[in-house]
């Protein structure tokens, strides 16, 4: 039958619907960082296109997005879109994406951003978009996350925004980070009904959810409340570590909601608080765990470390992110985006042992250059005899002089470094010029065209520009000259020789004129220091928030006082009573352990079956995790010889180390767990330094960890009654050490003879070229 005069044909809806369905995937890339992290390396250079791992940050961005059939890209930017739109018009990603570059002088934030979009009506109403916060790399496919989204907004239209978060447990090893937020979710439906910002320094002791949360009438059909917490729990709950990826799923009314709300700035802290607390808007926000969540995902598929590939997102928010990410990069967690693959640059690598990456265009090594993976050198650079490259990156036409060491640094294009230099946990900006002996404290930034002279010695976490500091009041129609304490303190630290002024550090430098900036609790100067490379975390006391469980009926016999008490931060003692768990627990833990390994269960059921067994006999997590520590280290044999422990240790705890992590939210208690093994078995006591190493070629522990063991009291066997077993943890302690000692200084008895030898033979083949 026709339609009726007036009346759309039947078939009008579906073909609207198969028209939005082949609507290109959309994407918003905010290239501007609206705070001042990166600043010193930035004064003539976006932060989108610094160089990771010689690569620039806005090419991963874009190579991660194609990978997720994104189709069409709006870089958004401020500051330096000459230089983004230069960099767009010569990329190859033009060829496969289309890319516009949309800048603004007047965007301040991205909520000014997301205003400045509505109003240029590009977006297409009818398919909702990717929002990315941040540079990120990702193997990680997005358009699972839509099709998640999607199915949620068939339910209920209300859902504008989905928000994308990590489970720690599901990557490659768990990583604290000064922005973490704390979160309330509904399981069920994955509604995100509170969000709070939870930075690490100032400490908060306690978590506060506005009561209207836990009382009718709203939020309606909700009966079970989760606590998510950016880190994770020492409790027994098989959650926790949830981490915000700034990668959202938006409709059409988010950027509207922007435009009529000019108070909405930053996309955490105003727009979701602002859309969560306004009853009027009745608008609503979920969030996706990555792989958790994802439709018909196979259990294990996508682990980053297997090479697999498919859940690794991470984004560059700061140095310390920016330097983890880099050699996850090398480590090939983010594969198939790596150095000799993917590599957006173009730059062809060849992969050596120990993820050594060299680039084949005339990269010229000394045969006496120590490399230390993972690391890259780009092309056409070259190293001098006696130089030591550890988990570091160089970019292209770098040269350094001998007998130079370059630890876990970062060092842009055309840089000149001298003889005898050491730089550790540094970054170093294109063009910059090191004369000899110059040393470069850990965490300290150097800008573009820097010049140090010889002999400068840099402070840690220093930043040192070729332009002066300015801060938030400098105007432009001004050129104020160095004042004479400002120029006594150039020359105090850097020398007559040296081009370039000292920045104030992040506890020197002023306030924020930016009300947005100064009610950011991340961005409080005790916190913000800790976003910095090179800074340990493992010092803070721990006030991570435990997840928890609560249900309506307990919400309701439960005052608002009381429903925030049981939301405490800092992680509680364990429930155990003094004389410790009874025998059956031990034999129970141990025929679980054993199913476990025999059978080879996923970690993740073997992680709740084990908690399971600690709840039943409120074990505690100390003895849970002791026990998980010495089964594993009870596999590997002792009279193998130091390459078999190595071998041993690497492979067992590559496999079983997550197991371990379930239990702890502070990793230096494995290492005192494997101390405390070698302690009372002599014949792993010769071993413990080998098992280290294991523990960290697994990445089971990182060198933070390692590090902060070696300075504890416990590990040296004070408190221990007992002068002999204080003797053996001594001796036990001595032999960790000394591996750790190598690991941070990279040198050793061994390296030193080798060093030695080469110079022999130098010295042997120049008098045979004199004799010649």
């Amino acid at each position: 039958m026709p339609p009726k005069k007036g009346q759309a044909p039947r078939d009008q809806p579906k073909a609207k619907a198969d028209n939005v369905n082949e609507a290109p995937l959309q994407a918003v890339v905010l290239a501007d960082s609206y705070n001042r992290r990166f600043e010193v390396l930035c004064q003539d250079q976006p932060r989108v296109l610094l160089p990771l791992c010689s690569t620039p940050l806005l090419a991963w961005t874009l190579e991660s997005l194609s990978l997720s059939k994104v189709r069409q890209v709006f870089v958004f930017c401020g500051v330096h879109a000459d230089k983004i739109r230069a960099f767009i018009e010569s990329s190859p990603y033009r060829h496969t994406l289309d890319i516009q570059c949309l800048s603004s002088q007047t965007a301040m934030s991205a909520g000014d951003a997301l205003r400045e979009l509505d109003d240029m009506h590009v977006l297409n109403p009818e398919n909702p978009f990717v929002l990315v916060h941040s540079p990120i790399v990702s193997n990680y496919d997005l358009s699972k996350m839509i099709e998640v989204h999607k199915q949620r907004r068939e339910v209920d239209k209300n859902f504008i925004m989905t928000m994308e978060k990590i489970n720690t447990e599901t990557i490659h090893r768990y990583r604290r980070h000064p922005e973490s937020p704390i979160m309330l979710v509904h399981p069920p439906s994955s509604r995100l009904l509170h969000y709070a910002p939870h930075p690490l320094s100032p400490s908060q002791p306690r978590a506060a959810f506005p009561s209207s949360l836990f009382l009718d009438p709203f939020p309606t059909s909700i009966d079970t409340y989760e606590i998510w917490s950016g880190t994770p729990s020492s409790s027994s709950s098989n959650r926790g570590g949830y981490r915000d990826l700034g990668v959202d799923i938006c409709e059409a009314d988010v950027p509207a909601l922007c435009t009529e709300n000019f108070d909405y700035h930053d996309m955490r802290r105003h727009f979701v608080n602002g859309v969560l607390t306004s009853e009027l808007l009745g608008k609503k926000i979920a969030v996706h765990v990555v792989g958790k969540d994802d439709p018909e995902i196979e259990e294990g598929k996508g682990d980053v470390r297997s090479g697999a590939g498919g859940n690794y997102i991470e984004r560059v928010r700061d140095t310390r992110t920016f330097g983890e990410i880099s050699r996850d990069v090398l480590r090939r967690w983010a594969f198939p985006l790596a150095p000799d693959m993917n590599e957006p640059g173009g730059v062809q690598y060849e992969l050596r042992t120990g993820n050594v990456y060299v680039a084949r265009d005339n990269v010229v090594l000394s045969r006496t250059t120590t490399l230390n993976g993972p690391l890259l050198i780009g092309p056409r650079s070259a190293l001098a005899h006696n130089t030591h490259i550890h988990q570091s990156t160089l970019g292209a036409d770098c040269s350094i002089g001998p007998n130079t060491t370059v630890t876990q640094s970062y060092v842009f294009d055309d840089v000149r470094i001298g003889a005898n230099c050491t730089l550790r946990e540094c970054v170093i900006g294109e063009g910059v010029v090191l004369h000899d002996d110059v040393k470069i404290g850990r965490g300290a930034l150097l800008g573009n065209g820097v010049s140090l002279g010889r002999g400068t010695v840099v402070p840690e976490f220093a930043r040192i520009g070729k332009e002066r500091y300015r801060g938030d009041g400098y105007d432009t129609d001004e050129d104020e000259e160095e004042d004479e304490d400002e120029k006594d303190r150039r020359l105090q630290v850097l020398g007559p020789d040296s081009i370039g002024y000292l920045w104030p550090n992040e506890e020197e430098e002023p306030p924020s004129d930016s009300e947005d900036e100064a009610d950011d609790p991340y961005e409080h100067p005790r916190n913000k220091k800790l976003l910095q490379l090179g800074r340990r975390l493992s010092n803070l006391s721990s006030t991570d928030v435990s997840l928890s469980t609560l249900s309506k009926a307990s919400s309701e016999a439960s005052s608002p006082e009381s429903i925030a008490s049981s939301a405490s931060l800092p992680d509680m003692p364990t429930l155990s009573l003094d004389s410790g768990p009874p025998a059956a627990f031990f034999d129970e833990a141990r025929d679980s352990l054993r199913r476990a390994y025999e059978e080879d269960h996923k970690n993740e059921n073997a992680i709740i079956e084990f908690r399971t067994l600690v709840l039943s006999y409120n074990a505690g997590l100390d003895r849970a995790r002791e026990e998980i520590v010495k089964f594993f280290l009870s596999k590997i044999d002792a009279n193998s010889g130091a390459a078999g422990v190595l071998k041993s240790t690497t492979a067992i705890f590559t496999r079983w180390g997550p197991l371990a992590h379930g239990f702890t939210s502070d990793l230096t208690n494995i290492v005192l767990d494997a101390q405390a093994f070698c302690v009372n078995n002599s014949e792993y006591t010769p071993w413990f330094g080998i098992i280290l190493r294991g523990l960290y070629e697994s990445d089971t522990l990182g060198e933070e960890e390692l590090i902060e063991w070696r300075s504890l009291s416990a590990a040296r066997g004070e408190g221990t009654k007992d002068e002999e077993e204080k003797k053996k943890w001594v001796e036990v302690f001595g032999k960790g050490k000394a591996y750790v000692d190598v690991l941070e200084q990279m040198e050793s008895d061994d390296d030193d003879d080798d060093e030695d030898d080469d110079d022999e033979d130098e010295d042997d083949e120049e008098e045979e070229s004199d004799d010649e």
